[in-house]
């Protein structure tokens, strides 16, 4: 097994690191916060384990989509690292 870098947005992040949802809730209306949180709970499933990564790493500014949720919006994206299995 090997780590793969991914570049995660903030509500992910929250998702990874603390099994939080709140945030959403406070940035998006009850419907919108609902399917923000099935987008997140979809790209945990399909990445598997995750964990958070190296915080010199993290993007201030990025305009590529979430590894995680595929989120298009810009903004900040947050180094974590996921596990890729290898052919040994």
């Amino acid at each position: 097994m090997a780590l793969k870098d991914i570049y995660v947005c903030v509500d992910c992040l929250m998702a990874i690191a603390n099994n939080d949802y709140s945030g959403l809730d406070y940035h998006y209306g009850p419907e919108e916060a609902e399917r923000r949180m099935e987008e997140i709970n979809a790209g945990l499933a399909e990445l598997g384990w995750v964990s958070l990564g190296d915080q010199d790493l993290d993007k201030e500014f990025d305009n590529q989509p979430c590894d995680c949720c595929g989120d298009i919006d810009a903004g900040a994206r947050h180094h974590c690292y996921v596990e890729e299995k290898t052919d040994a």
